[in-house]
Parts: C-alpha cells; sequence; structure tokens
C-alpha cells in the first residue's frame, strides 16, 4: 500500500453527531446545527485549497494581498461547483485568465472534476475579470 496524501476517522455513536478526525484535528460533522455537512466539508476543502493556490500563484507575480474564494454546489443538473475568487485589486483580464488556469489544476479541483463541473470567476467589484 502506498502512503496516503491524508487520511481521515469517523467515529459516530447511536446517536449524534460524527467525530471526524483529521490528523491532529477533529471536527464535529452534522447534517443539522452541531457542525458541517458533508457537502460543506466539500465545497470548503475546494474553497480552502483554491485560496491557497491564488495565494501561491498571485505572489509568484508580487501580486500579494487578502483575497477570498466563494464556493456553492448547485443540485443541478449538471450538479455544478461555482467557484467566485473575490479581489480587492483589479488583474488584467490575461493574469484573471491565468490564475483561473491555475485554479483548474489544484489537488481538490483535479479529485472532484470527474463527478462534477467546475466553473471559476475570478472577481474585482462586481466585476469578472477572466
Amino acid at each position: 500500500m502506498q502512503m496516503p496524501l491524508a487520511a481521515a476517522e469517523a467515529r459516530i455513536a447511536p446517536t449524534g453527531p460524527v467525530a471526524l478526525g483529521l490528523g491532529a484535528h477533529t471536527v464535529v460533522v452534522d447534517h443539522g446545527d452541531a457542525g458541517p455537512s458533508p457537502l460543506e466539508l466539500m465545497t470548503g476543502a475546494l474553497a480552502a485549497c483554491s485560496a491557497m493556490s491564488a495565494r501561491t500563484h498571485l505572489a509568484r507575480d508580487g501580486d500579494i494581498g487578502e483575497l477570498e474564494v466563494l464556493v456553492t454546489l448547485d443540485a443541478g443538473p449538471p450538479t455544478l461547483l461555482y467557484r467566485r475568487v473575490l479581489l480587492p485589486w483589479r488583474l488584467s483580464a490575461a493574469d484573471a485568465h491565468r490564475l483561473a488556469d491555475a485554479l483548474e489544476r489544484t489537488e481538490v479541483t483535479m479529485m472532484l472534476r470527474p463527478s462534477f463541473q467546475i466553473r471559476t470567476a475570478v472577481e474585482h467589484a462586481g466585476d469578472v475579470l477572466n
């Protein structure tokens, strides 16, 4: 068996939420109010991975600043993950397109791509740049 890229351990009692062990961290997962749902964790994983990749990509060009990534899951059909990268500064259309292309190659994007359509928009002040 190869070395795993990641691992998780889920524990659940006869009633109540799931205690999800992720390395040294524990997250409470629930379909109610006790914690995020499994689908929220999935969209959160895509948002976090995208934000870290966007930061790395933009830092290469010297454009380091705060940014926000919003991911929504639309039931469809087709089932669609919509990723919005919100920037407090304006990129050129070419730079925004390069950033969107870079986000298509993130680990989580590539794992989800076989099951979901993923659309990416890079935005500044409500204007889509790519």
